[in-house]
């Protein structure tokens, strides 16, 4: 029997990703996202009914629109996801729950918990499918491509990723050592947007020094989970003189996480100096400054429209669609001030990022997902 590959969902729209992988001994899921709120796309996929039959559901990354339908796996189908991410993603779950604006109940919680655990690069077995997770570099922590060898073939699977990130160097030495693959089932998000240029990860970062050094206030809001975002104005607020480095509880959770279970690894990921906001040291902020991480939460607003901060700077680090045009989110456009500073980078491969993985693994053939037409490059 030959490997049979099956695309749910994902090749003409960006998210709500389902692919499948069945051999003589074993049918995997890869992602079980759910439709962004902007998907067009009226292609529905029953979760429940597909995992019956599968042997396991493996997750690139915990954004909602790969793995936010996990409830919907059938429960005797083990789900695997690298170990950082299961943590974050359970924090973010939690903090859903606690704010009683989603479905999130326990159960949600509770499922999460069984999620299996893997490892960068070290394999592992489901009946005759070898499996290698490649961590790679996303605007998701922690996120993993899939190396799948079954039946004297190889497939390569990217989830998302980039090559423009603090990781991204890394990822053509650990596909150079991969090899050739007879499969590579790739993200291709920004190939409708080719006209972009998108600057490294890096770059954002020394631009974001200069603008705390002119600035006393700065107020930032990015993705609560981009935790490379995070970095990036973390270090450029240390490199710009070190001022108080705020965030609310629940940030800061998600941040001494990440320092704890990545300090062994790389300083990078050390986040020992954010603050929680406290009362006692309202009068150093005032005084010294402060970079503080915001969102449109209570919070956020009692500090951003306080009159005392009128002069403030406010870097919009997201996706302009949630701020921008049709689709936008309500919350987020009465919380940005009109007069903001854009500051972004894209999570997902550039074109040539795209390129330079197809020409190291030289797949016999590719399957194009996480795009919004037809592409050719």
């Amino acid at each position: 029997m030959c490997v049979q590959i099956k695309i749910h969902r994902g090749i003409n729209q960006i998210g709500g990703c389902v692919t499948e992988i069945k051999s003589k001994k074993a049918r995997l899921l890869i992602d079980v996202g759910s439709n962004l709120p902007t998907c067009e796309s009226e292609i529905k996929v029953n979760i429940h009914s597909i995992s019956k039959k599968c042997d396991a559901v493996l997750i690139t990354h915990y954004h909602c629109d790969h793995v936010g339908e996990y409830m919907q796996v059938y429960k005797g189908v083990p789900i695997y996801i690298g170990e950082q991410a299961k943590e974050i993603f359970m924090v973010f779950q939690k903090k859903m729950q606690d704010t009683g604006v989603t479905e999130i109940t326990q159960d949600y919680i509770d499922r999460i918990e069984t999620f299996k655990i893997f490892k960068q690069g070290v394999p592992f077995e489901i009946e005759d499918m070898k499996i290698t997770p490649i961590r790679t570099d996303h605007s998701a922590f922690d996120s993993y491509m899939f190396l799948i060898e079954v039946n004297g073939k190889r497939i390569l699977h990217t989830g998302d990723f980039r090559t423009h990130g603090p990781l991204g160097k890394s990822i053509p030495k650990m596909l150079k050592k991969v090899g050739i693959v007879d499969v590579l089932i790739c993200e291709h998000t920004t190939l409708s947007r080719q006209d972009e240029t998108f600057m490294t990860e890096f770059m954002l970062q020394n631009e974001a020094v200069d603008l705390i050094k002119n600035n006393k206030y700065v107020f930032i809001m990015c993705a609560s989970t981009n935790i490379d975002r995070i970095a990036s104005f973390y270090h450029a607020n240390k490199k710009a003189g070190e001022k108080l480095f705020i965030c609310d509880t629940y940030q800061k959770e998600l941040l001494d996480y990440v320092s704890k279970s990545s300090t062994k690894y790389t300083d990078y990921y050390n986040f020992a100096d954010v603050k929680s906001f406290d009362r006692n040291f309202y009068s150093s902020m005032l005084d010294k400054g402060f970079c503080m991480l915001v969102r449109s939460n209570y919070f956020s607003k009692r500090f951003v429209h306080n009159p005392k901060f009128k002069h403030s700077l406010f870097i919009y680090s997201q996706w302009l669609g949630y701020l921008l045009g049709q689709n936008a989110d309500e919350s987020i456009v009465k919380f940005v001030p009109k007069n903001y500073y854009y500051l972004h980078t894209s999570g997902h491969a550039t074109a040539k990022g795209i390129t330079d993985v197809c020409n190291i693994v030289k797949p016999k053939v590719i399957i194009p997902i996480h795009r919004r037409k037809l592409t050719r490059f």
